[in-house]
Parts: structure tokens; C-alpha cells; sequence
């Protein structure tokens, strides 16, 4: 395939792909943020964005527990005597425990943040049991007696990871925005 040739095949491709992104992208609530975020941060959050648009749910989820874990470290830096060295020795799991007993987050968001991790490390460590487990807990008996592809790859654009992206994409852009979107 020369250049001409693909170029004509991206085009098509995206032809095809555009109504999902239109909807893809109505779904993703507009952000404004009050004071300036640390670059890698704004980096990562409108890469997440972009990546939920263009439908790489698996990458939105892992990118999200990434960004979470940027925010509590940050957090942490500024809400505590810690060093960023002394923060960067802490696993998520560490950094929502303690950001939970300093109050940086509430007893639901710290939930929220378990359940993040916890689907990162089954998508991460490819665990097709555990992915079959959370999507039969999460979607009920649509997920009953079904293989994990059917949480990865959905019949239908409502449930498994396509939902899992879109809640966790909206739970970090809401815990970011609730960290840099006013001024303090």
C-alpha cells in the first residue's frame, strides 16, 4: 500500500468511525478549569478525552487510574509534610488509603479509586476471570455465563468497558476539576 492509498483508507475509515465519535464526544461534559494544572496533568486528562472519543476504552481506563494517581500524589505534595520522593515509594492503593485519612477524598470517592484499581490491575494483568467477575457484578445478567470479550467488545454500546470508560473518565475529570477547577 503506497501513501495515496492509505491516506484514502484513513479517510474512509474515519468516515466510518465519525458518528460514534460525535456521540462519544456529547457524552464528555465541558471542563474549565480555575488555575493552571501541571502540564503532565493536562497532557494526560485531555489525552483520555480523546481517547474515549476516538473509542479506546481500554487505554481510557488504565490512562484514568494513572491520572488518579497523579492527582493524589499532588495532592499529597501539597496537603502534607511529604516529599515528592517519600510519595512516589506509595501504590495507588497506599496513596487512596492515606489521601482518604487526610480527607483529600470522601468515603465515596475513595470507593470509587478501589474500583478503578482494581479493574486497572485485572485489564493490566489480563485476568479474563476476573473481568468476567466484575462485569457479571456490575451489568448483572447480561454479563451471566458470557467470556470476557463480551465486557472488552459490548453487543451493544452500553455496558462493559464502553460504561466502565465513560464512568471513570468522569470520575477523574470531576476529581481534577475539584482540585484545579477553582481558585483557591
Amino acid at each position: 500500500m503506497n501513501e495515496e492509498e492509505f491516506r484514502k483508507y484513513q479517510i474512509a475509515r474515519d468516515q466510518k468511525t465519525l458518528d460514534g465519535k460525535v456521540k462519544r464526544w456529547k457524552q464528555i461534559q465541558p471542563v474549565t478549569y480555575g488555575q493552571q494544572m501541571p502540564q503532565l496533568m493536562w497532557e494526560y486528562v485531555t489525552k483520555a478525552d480523546e481517547m474515549f472519543i476516538d473509542g479506546h476504552f481500554l487505554g481510557v481506563v488504565l490512562l484514568s487510574a494513572g491520572i488518579v494517581e497523579l492527582l493524589l500524589a499532588d495532592q499529597m505534595i501539597v496537603r502534607s509534610q511529604m516529599t515528592r520522593d517519600e510519595i512516589e515509594r506509595f501504590s495507588l492503593e497506599q496513596l487512596a488509603i492515606l489521601a482518604h485519612r487526610l480527607h483529600i477524598v470522601t468515603d465515596q470517592e475513595k470507593g470509587t479509586i478501589d474500583e478503578l484499581r482494581k479493574l486497572r490491575n485485572a485489564l493490566i494483568h489480563a485476568d479474563a476471570g476476573k473481568l468476567a467477575k466484575m462485569a457479571r457484578k456490575c451489568y448483572g445478567g447480561s454479563y451471566e455465563g458470557v467470556e470476557m470479550e463480551f465486557y472488552l467488545s459490548p453487543l451493544a454500546n452500553e455496558g462493559g468497558i464502553i460504561a466502565d470508560a465513560l464512568r471513570y473518565l468522569g470520575f477523574t475529570r470531576d476529581l481534577t476539576f475539584r482540585f484545579y477547577g477553582t481558585d483557591s
